[in-house]
């Protein structure tokens, strides 16, 4: 069986997802931002839209390599609540399009400097959500400019049209996600561009590649934290333990949050590593 999927921008406009999913649609990804320069403006409908239709859903960080790559991955995390039956993060790794034909960003950087940027943002998406991402680029781009098989140890989505056997570069065996046709318009349930994938292998494949619950602890940065936050807050206000609030939530799983992680757990006679590991009543309150 094929798995179909497809991917989403601002560009595609209003879905009527129920119906996407009729269209024998599996698997969904939607933009979040594309690097800081925008955050994308239909996906805080999309994501939870998507779950609403049961259709898997993933979300993915378009990255710029002219800009720092922390304040991309803050803003990507922090308007993305991953939850279990989810997939992995994505980072997109492409020709920087806005600038498409007039100063591309990539080659304003030597092979030293593009690794580094690469193994940043990846490092970043991981340390802020608690997952290993998928990297999403395309064969010419990737033999032309990154001329690398350092990263092969993480899941490919190729970027390879009109074609059912994409090419795979840098040092990957195989493929995870193949996107096979771009700007397609008319798709019943979708008023913009949509672009269309393919899953390699079974449903209960892609199934196993969802994630699951992961611990909150520093480094980690999106809604998850910003509601433990407030419940450190308010377990604060509701006690005479003022050392639980960790301060202005802000969604960053920085020292302050650990430490009053941690004045919790040892008041509480817990193990006090800083760590609110799934399940745990702060993680879930």
């Amino acid at each position: 069986m094929s798995v179909e999927g497809i991917d989403v921008s601002e560009f595609s406009g209003n879905i009527d997802w129920e119906k996407v999913k009729s269209q024998g649609i599996y698997f969904a990804f939607a933009r979040v931002n594309y690097g800081t320069y925008k955050q994308d403006d239909q996906f805080a409908s999309y994501w939870p839209a998507i779950k609403k239709a049961s259709i898997i859903r993933g979300a993915y960080l378009f990255f710029r390599p002219s800009e720092e790559v922390n304040p991309q991955v803050k803003m990507f995390a922090q308007a993305l609540e991953i939850e279990p039956g989810d997939l992995p993060p994505v980072v997109d790794i492409e020709q920087d399009y806005y600038n498409f034909g007039q100063n591309d960003h990539w080659d304003d950087l030597n092979s030293t400097e593009k690794l580094n940027k690469i193994t940043n943002v990846l490092t970043a998406v991981e340390v802020a959500t608690g997952y290993k991402p998928i990297i999403y680029t395309g064969p010419s781009f990737w033999n032309d400019k990154i001329k690398t098989s350092l990263f092969a140890d993480y899941d490919l989505w190729i970027a390879n049209f009109d074609t059912d056997t994409p090419t795979v570069p840098g040092g990957w065996e195989l493929y995870t996600f193949h996107q096979y046709k771009g700007d397609q318009t008319g798709f019943p349930g979708i008023s913009g561009n949509v672009d269309r994938n393919r899953f390699n292998g079974a449903l209960d494949r892609l199934q196993v590649l969802t994630v699951p619950a992961v611990s909150l602890q520093e480094g980690r940065i999106g809604p998850k934290v910003k509601k433990l936050q407030q419940t450190l807050i308010k377990v604060a206000q509701d006690s005479t333990h003022p050392e639980f609030d960790p301060g202005a939530p802000d969604g960053i799983f920085g020292p302050a949050t650990k430490k009053a992680v941690i004045a919790y757990q040892e008041a509480n006679n817990l193990t006090a590593n800083g760590i609110v590991a799934p399940g745990d009543k702060l993680a879930t309150a």
